[in-house]
């Protein structure tokens, strides 16, 4: 699974992912946007402790026109863990939708705390929140809610009921279906074991595995395209250096020269110091407005996946349910044909029996609420998703555009009037 079998363009989402329901989505006149429910900054980050026991803390302020929060202005002190607390939250508790990813924790730099670090992971910190904002499943959650309403007191006994509710730990989805596996048997879990992923596959419908399919290929070259954007922003400011060092070398070889030559070099040299800067200022534009954003887009891809793989998990358990009822009927059989067997035993097993296929009940529609859910999450995300990238390059193409112009225009100040920009003579 995840291996690039085929290439092209993506199957058609409105026939793959869209239900009847979603006629409004796929067709008739576009629709403005309705207005933003939240308006959320995260800012001020301030380091609190020392040594491995640092940690920063941010203000997340938040404008809202939600009914059911207790203002319309909150103000609250959320910390990373905070964040990754809510992330994990929204996952367990909204199995099938997409959930925005928070930005990666980084041991090195989070005890080094530079301020590139800080800058970068506040960013990632405030799309994450607004992503979850704008989300509108998303944005009703209780979890949601509390995060940027509830004061520090009460936030932390969210956390403690959290923890408890865990056992002391925080819940892994997925390591949440190994364990309801290891609670059918050993016999549900052989079952599972000798069936590979293609005999899970076989229970999917073909649309949702070309789905599948295209977002691994996808997170493939959105992680190609990114590295190649980080190179050749490492490139172009590479340009710079250069540029930089043969200006100074200009400079200098007009203190060996006089006149009007003398004023050439000099001229040229100032010029290039200015091209400089405007190099430097174009490739952090860059940073922010191309690869900032298409790593944000793998995490998201990465997010999808992460949904996915939870849904193969939750179909894994199914299938486990569904072969623990099939042994233990099979247990029950034997028990009812042997010669002066206990009562109790026969009784033991159809109770063990019917727990099992209540199992094979919870376990069937945890599954089907996540297909239902992913039918009309993943047509949101790929929408959303093409209009970003969209925007991206849009912005990527005006800004080396303008630099272009820019370094054009800067070169041509040093030609003589009467001089085109292919250095031939001007009109006589």
């Amino acid at each position: 699974m995840g291996t690039a079998s085929q290439h092209g363009p993506p199957p058609p989402y409105e026939s793959v992912i869209m239900s009847d329901a979603d006629v409004s989505l796929r067709s008739g006149a576009p629709q403005d946007p309705p207005p933003p429910r939240f308006e959320i900054t995260v800012s001020d980050p301030i380091k609190q402790g020392e040594g491995v026991n640092a940690f920063m803390q941010y203000r997340v302020r938040t404008k809202t026109t939600m009914p059911h929060y207790h203002s319309t202005t909150l103000d609250v002190i959320r910390r990373y863990s905070d964040f990754a607390f809510l992330h994990q939250r929204l996952f367990e508790q909204n199995r099938g939708i997409i959930i925005p990813p928070i930005p990666e924790k980084n041991v090195v730099q989070k005890y080094q705390h530079t301020a590139g670090f800080l800058a970068k992971r506040r960013a990632a910190l405030e799309k994450f929140i607004n992503r979850v904002g704008s989300h509108p499943a998303l944005a009703e959650s209780d979890d949601l809610r509390a995060f940027l309403e509830d004061n520090d007191g009460a936030w932390q006994i969210v956390l403690a009921r959290a923890n408890a509710e865990h056992g002391g730990g925080a819940k892994k989805t997925l390591a949440g279906a190994v364990a309801m596996m290891r609670e059918l048997g050993s016999s549900g879990l052989a079952l599972i074991g000798a069936s590979s992923t293609r005999g899970e596959d076989s229970e999917e419908s073909p649309d949702y595995l070309k789905v599948r399919e295209y977002i691994y290929q996808l997170e493939a070259h959105l992680s190609d395209v990114q590295k190649q954007a980080s190179r050749l922003i490492r490139k172009q400011e590479a340009l710079a250096a250069t540029l930089h060092d043969f200006g100074s070398s200009m400079i200098a070889l007009s203190k060996f020269e006089t006149g009007s030559l003398a004023a050439g070099f000099k001229t040229m040299g100032d010029k290039t110091e200015s091209l400089v800067r405007d190099a430097h200022e174009h490739n952090y534009t860059l940073t922010q407005t191309l690869d900032a954003p298409l790593k944000e887009f793998v995490r998201l891809v990465q997010s999808a996946k992460a949904t996915m793989a939870d849904r193969g998990a939750a179909l894994a358990a199914a299938q486990a349910a569904r072969g623990d009822v099939a042994h233990k009927r099979s247990k029950l059989t034997k028990l009812r044909g042997t010669p002066g067997i206990r009562e109790n035993k026969v009784a033991d097993m159809e109770h063990e029996l019917n727990e099992a296929q209540r199992r094979v009940e919870v376990t069937q529609a945890t599954f089907d609420q996540i297909v239902a859910r992913m039918a009309t999450d993943f047509a949101r995300f790929q929408a959303e998703r093409a209009d970003e990238m969209a925007m991206v390059l849009r912005a990527f193409a005006s800004a080396q555009a303008a630099a272009a112009a820019r370094a054009a225009e800067a070169w041509q100040s040093l030609l003589p009037p009467d001089v085109g920009a292919d250095g031939s003579g001007g009109a006589s």
